[in-house]
Formats: structure tokens, sequence, C-alpha cells
């Protein structure tokens, strides 16, 4: 039989394990849920060294195809200004050109952001959105970057990083609906499985205590 502090040691292992592999894990899943764009995608950071790194975003446009639409952009921020500089990128639709500039993409009411690609390089205009990201399909995006103590940072760097004058850390941009509108969807994380997993493990714990505790009233 198990003992109770035996049982809270092992729960207690679990969420470290859980918390370091949250650490080491340099891909995140994100998504947005807008008002007539959705995107499902992945923001992956890794550096070479203390002035040297690479950003890699994929994003879905999963938009009801009802809605149509394109995504034509999107941006993110820069933890502390600790990147210094793009050195080269390499997006899989060649519409898209980057965006670089602080605190210069206007991505009202949302914030202002750092970073990004956007058609024809303008987030908010950039012509006719027929080149941009089609319902269903799926884009990649490489940034080459420069910089000071880079390798400091993670991919929870960037999610804690807020725009300027908002409260997100990745928006998406929306154009030629089928009702003519277009919008702006802010990103949220998705959890990762073995962090769920580990999670799961470690309640399954708390209610078999829980069950011993109860069995010996």
């Amino acid at each position: 039989m198990i003992k109770r502090s035996t049982c809270v040691i092992i729960i207690s292992l679990f969420l470290i394990l859980g918390a370091s592999v949250r650490q080491s894990y340099a891909t995140v899943l994100i998504f947005g849920d807008g008002l007539w764009g959705d995107f499902q995608g992945s923001f992956t950071y890794s550096s070479t060294n203390s002035a040297a790194a690479v950003i890699n975003v994929v994003l879905k446009n999963t938009s009801a195809v009802a809605n149509g639409g394109y995504l034509t952009g999107m941006a993110f921020n820069n933890p502390d200004n600790l990147i210094k500089g793009i050195t080269g990128t390499s997006f899989s639709n060649n519409s898209f050109k980057l965006l670089n500039t602080e605190n210069g993409i206007n991505a009202a009411p949302y914030g202002y952001f750092d970073i990004g690609a956007a058609l024809g390089g303008n987030f908010l205009g950039g012509g006719s959105p027929n080149s941009g990201i089609a319902v269903g399909d799926t884009a990649e995006f490489t940034f080459y970057l420069t910089g000071i103590n880079l390798n400091t940072l993670n991919e929870s760097s960037f999610i804690n990083e807020m725009s300027k004058g908002g409260d997100e850390f990745f928006i998406a941009r929306f154009k030629g609906f089928n009702n003519g509108q277009s919008n702006k969807t802010p990103g949220s994380v998705t959890p990762e499985p073995a962090s769920l997993s580990l999670l799961g493990l470690g309640l399954l714990g708390l209610a078999a205590l829980r069950k011993k505790g109860d069995s010996s009233i």
C-alpha cells in the first residue's frame, strides 16, 4: 500500500518533470478563433549562440469555407528588444514580405507589434488578398535573427511579450471574406500533449490519494 508521503512525492516528480518538458520543448502550438478568420499553427524558436537564432512559424488558414477569406499577414513581438536584426527570411509564399520595425506594426485594437510578414510588406493593406493563404492552405515563415543574449530566450519569452498598447503575443490578419469584410485574429497557445499527459498522471495520483483517504474514514 502506497503511503500518503510517497504519493505526494510521486505527484511532485510528475509536476517537476512536466515543467522540465515544457522548458526544453522548442515548439508551441498556436491557434486563433476570430470573428470570421481562424488559424492553427506552430511557433518554434532556436538559438545557435548568443548572437544568432531562428524563428519558424507555420500557419494554416482554418476559417470556415462559407466565410472564405485569406490570411494575409501575421506579427509577433521582440522580447526585451534582444533581437537587433534579421539577416534573411524564407517564406513558402513569396508574396509575403518581411515586417521588421519596433512597435511599428499597427494591429489596432490589439496594439503594435515588432516583427512579422504580410502581403507586399503591408500588414493592413498589401493589395489583393488572393495571393494570401486560402482556406485549408498552409504557409511556413522562417526568420534568421541576430542580436544579444539570444540564447537566453525560449518560446515562452515570445508568449509573454505583449504588444505595445495591447495584451497579445501574436496576431494574424485576414482579408477578402465573402461578405467583403476583414479582421485581425489574436493567437492563443494550445496545451502540449506531453504536458497534458503528465498533468493527467498527476491528477490520477491525487485521485488515488483522495480515494485512500476516504476509505480510511
